[in-house]
């Protein structure tokens, strides 16, 4: 029988069926569709399965991946992702908001092997591809717990006789054991390659039994907690992206921050309002300190604006380089405090109380409540608040009562998105959008003006002229849209 050396290449399609095997049944022949059958050596990989003691990682469905040669992949229910640089220790930084400072131990191993199949038409050409997957899965000190089996079949597009036929024999081998026939391979790579770049089939997670209180549906309380996971959800991904410095992810840490104490502010009486306040308070301390990184960001970015909007030849190209240098400092030590922040036990317990705030969902006096006229009710009192803030900064240009109106626009859009289908339709959200970002943009340029009051040359008066003209064009167009409101 022809030997194949090595696998197919990399830009082979992903295995486009698969079925599940509970036995150990052999593969049926392949022979008969096939010009050639070329038989890859099996390949047995051991892995390392990492967790915590309790299985945080598992409840959260995250999985931790040590391989023989030190690299760590994490799947979050996507697909393994490989994590760079971390071949010597574990990968504490990226799951933080997991661990919460518990330690990883190991928990299972794993050893996978794969038996490949090549399968040549007449030409000679590739056509398809069949691989027996076999994971063992034990503890590190007793026996083997569980033992999973698949077969999946890749192919090259061409709806080959061929391919046909083989894809036939797999499913009649598959379903005499009323196996599950698969659609599309989501974990994508190639069959061939499974050792190295295919990620194998995998048992499904070992997770914790839930042991959440869900409030009835319908209900007030139902609908908060709802609100809140899904943003809770938010903070989980965004996470481990401001740890790595991603571009934006403080900026929407920070929003993700504000839209649950939002929910929390507008929809009070649903759950326990001592609960609800403690967990308001220790988001806002980490909402601040986010905060402190994103003013940074944004003064630099508008120095840099009001540079390119200064008339051509008053900006010296050296000073204002100088100043960019400067404000980067500030923006790195800003950056570096709230990594501090990220690790420190203040942000864990705040996530721990948000958990148990959604995990408890202890009741409020309004817990009980149907839902859309509990809704309607807050809304109704956001907005009335929304007014009164309205009001007094459409007659006053004090940059307080601005920021303050901003704020207020903010909070009343958050409770409108969290609300959803709930919330009737709300004629102005797109004004509250445009006037927050108005008066946004108008407050940036003058947090740029203050900041360049403190340089003493000629190109900081020039950056500053031009961005006060900008801000008082921005927080007038801010006032006449809330004015609309």
């Amino acid at each position: 029988m022809h030997q194949r050396d090595d696998p197919h290449d990399d830009d082979f399609p992903a295995p486009r069926v698969t079925w599940r095997v509970p036995d150990a049944r052999r593969l049926p022949a392949l022979e008969p569709y096939a010009d050639v059958v070329g038989r890859v050596p099996d390949v047995m990989v051991r892995e390392t399965v990492w967790d915590t003691f309790d299985g945080v990682l598992a409840a959260a469905g995250v999985e931790l991946v040590r391989g023989e040669d030190g690299t760590w992949t994490v799947d979050r229910g996507e697909g393994p992702e490989r994590l760079a640089d971390r071949s010597a220790d574990a990968p504490v930084p990226e799951l933080a908001v997991h661990l919460r400072g518990r330690p990883l131990t190991a928990v299972r191993l794993r050893d996978t092997t794969t038996s490949l199949l090549v399968l040549h038409s007449r030409d000679g050409r590739v056509r398809a591809e069949v691989a027996d997957v076999r994971v063992d899965e034990g503890s590190p000190d007793e026996a083997v717990l569980r033992a999973g089996r698949w077969w999946a079949l890749a192919d090259d597009g061409s709806g080959h006789a061929l391919v046909r036929g083989v894809e036939r024999a797999l499913r009649d081998a598959a379903e005499d054991a009323d196996t599950d026939a698969g659609g599309p391979d989501t974990d994508g790579g190639g069959v061939a390659a499974a050792a190295d770049r295919a990620p194998v089939p995998r048992l499904a997670p070992l997770r914790r039994p839930s042991t959440s209180h869900r409030p009835r549906s319908g209900t007030a309380a139902r609908f908060v907690v709802d609100a809140l996971a899904t943003l809770r959800a938010d903070v989980v991904r965004v996470d481990p992206l401001v740890r790595r410095r991603e571009p934006d992810a403080v900026h929407a840490l920070r929003g993700s921050l504000r839209r649950i104490r939002s929910v929390l502010a507008v929809y009070r009486g649903a759950l326990d309002r001592d609960a609800s306040e403690s967990v308001r308070r220790s988001l806002g301390a980490v909402g601040r300190a986010a905060g402190t990184v994103r003013d940074a960001e944004v003064l630099a970015a508008s120095v840099q604006m009001l540079a390119g909007r200064a008339p051509e030849g008053l900006v010296d190209d050296a000073t204002l380089a100088g100043l960019v240098g400067r404000l980067g400092s500030a923006r790195g030590d800003a950056t570096a405090g709230f990594d501090e922040v990220l690790c420190s036990a203040e942000w864990f317990a705040a996530l721990d109380a948000l958990d148990a705030l959604i995990t408890d969902a202890p009741p409020g006096p309004r817990a009980g409540d149907a839902v859309r006229p509990f809704v309607e009710r807050r809304l109704h009192r956001e907005r009335r608040r929304m007014r009164r803030v309205r009001d007094a900064a459409t007659r006053s240009a004090d940059l307080e009562v601005l920021h303050d109106a901003r704020k207020a626009a903010r909070r009343l859009r958050y409770a409108i998105d969290a609300a959803g289908g709930f919330a009737g339709a709300h004629r102005h959200l797109g004004r509250l959008r445009r006037a927050q970002a108005s008066l946004g943009d108008g407050l940036d340029a003058a947090n740029a003006v203050a900041a360049l009051r403190h340089e003493a040359d000629f190109t900081a008066g020039v950056l500053a002229t031009v961005g006060r003209q900008r801000a008082d064009r921005r927080l007038r167009r801010g006032r006449e849209l809330l004015a609309g409101l």
